[in-house]
């Protein structure tokens, strides 16, 4: 049997497809935001050296995960080497080893946020974007706003239930078909 390998442009669909699966599972191993961002970098450089290594057909998300694993082992151990606490090796593995299963359906669940997120009113959405990518506070944006912390709180928890709300009913609403 002969392996065949990925061209270029099947290679950039898929690794642009896992973008937001492996940072999210770097982020389980490493929740510090701007490590895991990049680490997620390190991880595409080394996928993109390695590509060739990948066989066409095969599980890709399991060979990234692996590589992103590695790649965050390998950070880590320059942060211990700089005298930053982090956790033992072994606690490490089987936390990434406990991350991989929930990542199955990963895919689906992006797409279905994305779907839901389309459905937010402009006002949450724009809280949304301030704070979890453009990492305003919640000071920064109740002052904004003109809302107190605690207000601003409960419309995330909010803004947050309905998104649960939206994405359940949406995956649930694929499996039955």
């Amino acid at each position: 049997m002969s392996v065949r390998n990925l061209s270029e442009s099947e290679f950039v669909l898929l690794i642009t497809g896992h973008q937001a699966a492996l940072y999210a599972y770097i982020l389980t191993i490493h929740p510090n935001r701007v490590a895991a961002q990049d680490i997620l970098q390190e991880t595409n450089l080394v996928l993109c050296r390695k590509v060739s290594e990948f066989e066409a057909g095969t599980n890709f998300r399991a060979w990234a995960f692996r590589i992103a694993y590695w790649q965050t082992m390998a950070h880590l151990k320059r942060v211990q080497r700089a005298g930053l606490v982090t956790l033992e090796s072994d606690v490490l593995d089987l936390i990434a080893e406990e991350a991989v299963e929930p990542f199955e359906e990963f895919g689906d669940r992006n797409l279905a946020l994305k779907s839901c997120l389309q459905k937010l009113p402009p006002g949450d959405t724009s809280i949304l974007l301030a704070h979890y990518q453009s990492g305003e506070s919640l000071a920064e944006i109740s002052g904004r706003l003109g809302r107190t912390r605690d207000a601003l709180k409960q419309v995330l928890l909010r803004i947050r239930r309905t998104l649960r709300s939206c994405i359940e009913r949406q995956l649930a609403s694929e499996s039955n078909t």
